[in-house]
């Protein structure tokens, strides 16, 4: 039996879709106190958008539905509702650009915050939140410290001083959003800071634009 190759196929999303999918899954809500948290906007625009109300991803022109859907990444299931405005959540006008990764170093970032996170379970530190201490006139490199355990870590990069001295994350989130721009063949990063307690804005400059909140520590 010869079999005749499909060529009238008309794909709908970008090739980059199931991967983005697979991406998003971390940044939906595992509660059900919000609903509407645990799906992905999929915007009229061709933008997805999910977020958990901690942490938020945006990736563009990555679907091409017509008109806005929501998505249950796990179960597929689709609905029709009023996802959040986040458009000014995740904006960058009032952040000041202070770290750059290579595309290279965006593997090595995510790598070592998987270390870190696997350090932290070893540990048994429940709530996993490092610190990114910046030091002025340092432009190479910025530390990551694990809490109180007395670990520091050298992080590459090319850094510019905020203004702050340190701002304190969960390592997990940070370990989510570095592995959405590394899948999604981010080139280069930049994070965005606006003081050490507003959003961290992680923008490739293209596609995709991660959010994560700070955690306030004494």
């Amino acid at each position: 039996m010869t079999v005749k190759p499909i060529s009238n196929i008309e794909f709908v999303h970008d090739d980059l879709y199931g991967i983005a999918l697979e991406a998003v899954k971390k940044f939906v809500s595992k509660s059900d106190t919000r609903p509407i948290l645990t799906y992905v906007s999929h915007a009229a625009n061709g933008d997805m958008i999910a977020t958990d109300s901690h942490r938020l991803i945006r990736i563009r022109g990555i679907h091409g539905f017509k008109e806005d859907y929501l998505v249950n990444p796990k179960s597929f299931m689709f609905a029709k509702g009023n996802f959040p405005e986040t458009e000014k959540l995740s904006g960058i006008e009032n952040h000041q650009a202070t770290i750059v990764l290579t595309k290279e170093q965006i593997k090595l970032w995510l790598q070592l915050f998987k270390s870190i996170n696997q350090t932290m379970t070893v540990l048994k530190d429940r709530n996993k939140t490092v610190k990114l201490c910046f030091a002025e006139g340092k432009e190479e490199s910025v530390n990551v410290e694990l809490g109180n355990h007395g670990i520091k870590m050298s992080m590459p990069c090319i850094a510019t001083y905020p203004g702050f001295e340190v701002v304190s994350f969960n390592v997990e989130y940070i370990r989510d959003a570095l592995e959405a721009h590394f899948k999604l063949n981010s080139e280069q990063l930049t994070f965005y800071f606006h003081g050490n307690m507003r959003p961290i804005v992680l923008d490739d400059d293209a596609n995709v634009r991660t959010l994560i909140l700070p955690v306030r520590t004494y």
